[in-house]
């Protein structure tokens, strides 16, 4: 199996070598890690060439249209989503290669970490967390249904392909969720031991209960997500 990552970044100079670094050290020879830059202007490109990573422009904004112009470039076999406010845990490859040898399976999420130096507001970020998480386990259980999480999922190029990648929404792993649904064949999981720590500023420029709203409402009514970033919600 080969693994490309793929790491949509909007001018990202101050986080972009955490995320690249957390991933360097676990991959195969046959790996690679893409950067797309969404028209930044800063230093993001230039420290992810630096770093060694494949670095690719997409001038239409928006994470969606940014992860399937990464999509399109990536040579391995699985895609793996991260975005560049993330960390991996050091095993987090690991854990996705053993989660593909499983018969059937073809889509993988992790488990999403808010990270903050306040350790009140830490705990708060992750309640949130815990119970969107929860909610997707017992709708695995009950109603057979995966959930993907967007920005912690690995998934087999041909079966993103097959599904027209993401849409350019808010909430889009959403509507990606959706359309991996009426699938035939293979199956969605959620493996736990692949952590990524994620920075908690989009709770801190906007608001907790704000974004949380946000989020909601654009799982149920479309919104486009060109203009949508951390600093900002509409």
């Amino acid at each position: 199996m080969r693994f490309s990552f793929v790491i949509p970044a909007l001018n990202e100079e101050k986080l972009i070598a955490d995320c690249i670094n957390s991933i360097k050290p676990q991959l195969a020879k046959e790996d690679e890690i893409i950067v797309v830059d969404n028209d930044s202007k800063d230093l993001t490109a230039t420290i992810a060439k630096k770093l060694g990573c494949r670095v690719v422009k997409e001038k239409e904004k928006g994470i969606s249209p940014a992860r399937n112009r990464g999509a399109r470039e990536a040579r391995g076999d699985i895609l793996c989503f991260v975005d560049a406010d993330g960390t991996l845990s050091k095993n987090w490859l690991n854990e996705a290669r053993k989660s593909f040898k499983k018969n059937s399976v073809v889509a993988v999420d992790g488990l999403i970490v808010f990270s903050h130096k306040n350790p009140l507001k830490m705990i708060l970020y992750n309640v949130y967390t815990a119970i969107i998480y929860l909610g997707l386990v017992l709708s695995k259980f009950l109603l057979k249904k995966h959930f993907f999480t967007g920005n912690n999922m690995a998934i087999k190029k041909e079966i993103f392909n097959k599904l027209g990648g993401f849409e350019p929404f808010v909430s889009e792993q959403m509507y990606l969720s959706k359309k991996f649904w009426n699938l035939k064949k293979g199956r969605g999981v959620l493996n736990p031991k692949m952590i990524i720590f994620q920075s908690s500023r989009g709770f801190d420029e906007v608001g907790y209960i704000k974004t949380i709203l946000f989020w909601a409402v654009s799982a149920i009514k479309k919104r486009s997500s060109k203009n949508y970033n951390f600093e900002r919600k509409w």
